[in-house]
């Protein structure tokens, strides 16, 4: 009896971990790339940026429910949700600010971050920034600075 007890448990134990690691992780520039712009795309189509007297939750709120609703693979789904969070829509005035950065082994990055205004997109010394045309930072930089 213990045997069985024993191998049942062993068996159990093996089958919860293998399902645990069988989620594969989300590859936004890969397979998972359209999945995401579909998502995107639903988001965009239900929620407006640019709707008046509408706060940032609100629109990220929308946009959640949204990306929820859109069959996007739950690995990939806070990939997606950052991109509306991080955004400047129902927050006016607010700009994205991308900040261009070269480390001393000569390694460019850039960084997005959103600001209450332009005036507020400075850049780190000997650095460059310049203000994103894009209200989410998914859109507003590029390797080498903003986006055109």
């Amino acid at each position: 009896m213990r045997l069985v007890v024993g191998s049942s448990f062993a068996v159990l134990l093996l089958l919860v971990t293998s399902q645990a690691g069988f989620a594969q992780r989300c590859d936004p520039t890969g397979a998972d790339a359209a999945a995401i712009a579909a998502a995107r795309a639903a988001a965009d189509a239900a929620c407006d940026c640019n709707k008046p007297d509408q706060t940032h939750g609100q629109y990220v709120s929308c946009a959640v429910q949204a990306i929820n609703g859109s069959g996007l693979r739950m690995q990939c789904r806070g990939v997606v949700k950052k991109c509306y969070s991080r955004s400047t829509c129902g927050k006016p005035g607010f700009v994205t600010c991308c900040r261009t950065r070269t480390n001393p082994h000569g390694v460019t990055s850039t960084k997005c971050s959103i600001k209450s205004d332009a005036t507020h997109c400075t850049a780190p010394d000997g650095q460059s920034a310049c203000t994103g045309t894009h209200p989410s930072c998914c859109d507003a930089c590029t390797d080498s600075g903003c986006a055109p």
